[in-house]
């Protein structure tokens, strides 16, 4: 079995990888959870793919839980906490949650409520959140990142990840894509003096991050970037080493229930098209000049202007609550911080190319991955594309290329730029 090695301070003890390697999970289950009884968690597609292989290795095991393959199971806390309660029900258990990212994070989920080790075992190369801290779901009818441990023990078996249908490798590159983009983000938090980077993480993450995506339809140097950036989450306790604006846009359309031709749109394809935008935005910032930035400027707004505006954006009602009162948390309208900000203008018009890879460029290499490159291609119009930037701005604190444009008054002038 061919064992990968893993940063040091992982909560991820063992990682292997393979073709073929599904045949020896219970070896590896034996190896790394000494004692313990695999109980099998996936849903009827992610069963057929590899979950039925993987419970013939077990002569003793907990009946395999199966959710149904159709519709799409869609992540939030509720389920994870009816499997909580039936993972503390069995003595000696290890989950064992084998699928995509909704069944990881929704097994990661109630691994750490129930507090106990759990083992992924990956159908496709969708997603980064399989070697990460937290897991990504709906709660309250929110899309936020809820607390729990990392994957124990992770097996790839190679031969089932290329078996996977293509939009779900498409799905996965476009995600790491995001790095891209959502390194730049981290840039322009440093500059604005709201963010530090951490150099070990950064370089973790974006060291490698170019080769990996040089060939958008090679699989295992993008299962490899997925890999390392969960480990940044991990290490920095947070997502930000994973994501920035683009992801913000995607959660503001997965809470909106953002379909198209009557399926979910995956999450990578959304953080696709947030990528392109995002890069788009930093475009206006790049090939803007100061003076004409400044002379594009709107009015800076009252406090009661803002909550206003903000009241129009959250209009649908689907975004949770306590949105409002973060949104207004990070309102900064004075003359002063205006000054500050249109300061390292000319700064992030040098650093911000050296990051970014260029929007014409970056739609080359998502075309060829198969994933989509148009807001229409995932089934938004202009006005929803456009509401979901402006308020992807609203539901974190941090801070993105959209606090940066907005604060500026140019946040409208760089969405038109976007929509050229």
């Amino acid at each position: 079995m061919n064992y990968i090695d893993i940063p040091a301070g992982m909560e991820t003890a063992a990682f292997a990888m393979g073709a073929g390697a599904i045949n020896e999970l219970a070896d590896f289950v034996a190896k790394v959870f000494p004692g313990k009884k695999p109980w099998i968690i996936a849903d009827e597609n992610t069963f057929a793919a590899a979950g039925k292989k993987a419970s013939e290795q077990f002569t003793e095991q907990y009946p395999p839980y199966i959710f149904p393959g159709s519709p799409r199971l869609h992540p939030d806390s509720a389920i994870s906490d009816m499997l909580a309660k039936e993972i503390s029900a069995k003595p000696d258990v290890v989950p064992l949650a084998v699928g995509s990212g909704v069944i990881n994070d929704i097994v990661k989920r109630a691994a750490g409520v129930a507090n106990v080790h759990y083992c992924c075992v990956p159908t496709a190369s969708s997603v980064d959140g399989y070697t990460s801290a937290g897991s990504a779901m709906s709660h309250n009818g929110f899309k936020t990142t809820l607390p729990c441990p990392a994957p124990y023990g992770l097996l790839v078996d190679t031969d089932v990840l290329y078996a996977a249908p293509p939009e779900m490798f498409a799905a996965g590159y476009a995600d790491l894509y995001a790095k891209i983009p959502g390194g730049a983000d981290w840039i322009i938090a440093v500059e604005a003096k709201r963010d530090k980077i951490a150099q070990n993480i950064w370089d973790l993450v974006q060291k490698p991050l170019r080769q990996r995506l040089s060939n958008p339809k090679d699989f295992a140097p993008v299962f490899a970037g997925l890999a390392d950036t969960g480990y940044a989450m991990q290490l920095y306790k947070d997502s930000r080493p994973a994501s920035g604006a683009e992801h913000l846009m995607s959660h503001i359309w997965e809470m909106e229930h953002l379909s198209f031709n009557g399926e979910e749109v995956s999450h990578g394809f959304k953080v696709g098209i947030g990528s392109i935008a995002s890069t788009k935005l930093m475009e206006f910032i790049i090939n803007t000049p100061l003076e004409k930035a400044k002379s594009l400027a709107q009015p800076l707004l009252t406090r009661e202007e803002r909550e206003a505006e903000i009241d129009r954006l959250l209009i649908k009602g689907c975004y949770g609550s306590g949105i409002k009162e973060l949104a207004m948390g990070k309102f900064e309208s004075t003359p002063e911080r205006r000054e500050e900000l249109f300061a390292i203008w000319e700064k992030l018009q040098k650093l911000l190319p050296v990051q970014l890879i260029p929007s014409e460029e970056a739609i080359k290499l998502l075309r060829t991955a198969e994933s989509p490159v148009h807001y229409t291609e995932i089934g938004l119009d202009e006005a929803q594309f456009v509401h979901g930037i402006h308020t992807a701005q609203l539901i974190r604190n941090r801070y993105t290329v959209l606090d940066y444009l907005y604060t500026l008054g140019l946040l409208d002038a760089a969405i038109d730029y976007v929509l050229q």
